[in-house]
């Protein structure tokens, strides 16, 4: 008997959380619709953000979470941050908003997602790409998921799923994945902030953030050369 119900139970709760994720997706897009048809107008952004109260600024920012977490690119939620918050308090809730996606992403691919993702993995199409990435993530998450992170070039959502799947320790993942996050999170919320004045204590930090980025990224080159070699 319990063998028979543990697939229904297993598909049961798969179809609903299926079904919570397309709600909550939908809500998301009504939430935001209007900032993403005029995403290109920092003028508009402002007024719309200094025009809502906090709990609709909260809504909005709670909606973005749910869209990042399903593939909506992170840049544009710290362009919107950068034009409503400032370069520096705007890029620090861009950042908290990131973390906290990659966080439920990884969380639903490790809980009721898992198999799934696992079985499209191992699938031979799949397998061979990802077989050296899990190889790396098992022997050193941290590094891996960092040097992911930093290059521009990637998924994020295939990120926060491969690393659920493959069950990478969640502490290095999310660690490494804050630090990957503050290039491209401080350059857009700093883009978004143009026009808006960008305080003295701001421009030091912002600097000094983007100097530590490039010395990350070339240290990772470094790693990355030594592992190839």
């Amino acid at each position: 008997m319990k063998s028979d119900g543990f697939p229904f139970r297993s598909t049961l709760s798969f179809l609903v959380g299926t079904l919570m994720m397309g709600a909550a997706c939908y809500l998301s897009l009504q939430v935001t619709s209007e900032v993403f048809i005029h995403s290109a107008d920092p003028n508009w952004l402002t007024s719309y953000i200094t025009g809502r109260g906090t709990e609709e600024v909260l809504l909005v920012l709670a909606a973005f979470v749910v869209l990042m977490t399903l593939g909506v690119p992170r840049q544009a939620v710290s362009f919107f941050c950068g034009v409503g918050f400032g370069a520096f308090e705007g890029g620090l809730i861009a950042l908290l908003l990131t973390c906290v996606s990659a966080s439920t992403a990884y969380l639903l691919v490790r809980g009721f997602l898992r198999k799934r993702i696992a079985k499209l993995i191992k699938l031979g199409a799949y397998e061979s790409r990802f077989s050296q990435l899990r190889e790396k993530l098992v022997r050193n998450s941290f590094r891996t998921v960092l040097m992911v992170r930093l290059f521009p070039i990637g998924s994020n959502v295939a990120t926060n799923a491969i690393s659920g799947a493959f069950r990478v320790p969640f502490i290095p993942f999310i660690t490494a994945s804050a630090l990957g996050f503050i290039p491209q999170t401080l350059l857009f919320s700093m883009l978004g902030s143009g026009s808006r004045y960008i305080n003295a204590f701001e421009q030091p930090v912002h600097i000094a953030g983007l100097v530590v980025s490039v010395m990350l990224i070339l240290s990772m080159m470094r790693f990355t050369r030594k592992d190839n070699a």
